[in-house]
């Protein structure tokens, strides 16, 4: 490879070093957590959020480790093979490391948007907010698809039923309905 081809591939491996991060912290605050509107379902989501990052930088910290010894056999090989099969895997090696970086970094906004909860939820808590936090979420969606489509999805009235928010949904449709035909 020419050196300008050599020099123009290290550096599009650094840049995309730089950028390595599976979500932004914005995408983590305004859309995985910030879909909830409940500090207590916040805050949980936080948590498993976390517990999926970690699991996947454990089990890559240890096929990192899994890779290393295996480069280190074949190197050790005389065989042509082997030493192909070396090759590969330092391929497969820096890119797990880029993807490990990424997900650091991510663990790292998570972290700090957990430390910034004034209440540590406990399981108990998580349950008894969840009424308020449906009604608050179906409603929220209701409105969402009635904006969009003029209409409700059926299986959506129907979990705004079972949860037993409905008809204070109903109610409040009917007040603003008022409030525009005054106002007409």
């Amino acid at each position: 490879m020419l050196y300008s081809q050599t020099h123009l591939l290290n550096e599009i491996k650094q840049a995309i070093d730089e950028v390595q991060q599976p979500r932004s912290r914005f995408q983590l605050e305004k859309f995985v957590l910030g879909s909830h509107p409940s500090k207590e379902m916040q805050y949980y989501q936080c948590c498993i959020e976390m517990q999926d990052m970690l699991l996947k930088y454990e089990l890559a910290k240890i096929e990192e480790k899994k890779l290393v010894l295996k480069i280190s056999k074949y190197k050790d090989s005389n065989n042509e093979l082997h030493l192909l099969k070396a090759e590969k895997k330092q391929v497969l090696l820096d890119q797990l490391r880029t993807t490990i970086f990424g997900a650091e970094r991510e663990i790292a906004h998570l972290v700090d948007i957990w430390s910034t909860f004034e209440t540590k939820y406990s399981r108990e808590q998580i349950e008894d907010s969840q009424a308020d936090y449906w009604k608050q979420r179906l409603t929220i969606n209701a409105k969402a698809m009635a904006f969009g489509q003029g209409s409700i999805n059926p299986a959506h009235i129907e979990a705004m039923e079972q949860a037993g928010v409905l008809d204070d949904y109903v109610k409040e449709v009917e007040i603003a309905n008022e409030l525009r035909n005054l106002e007409s």
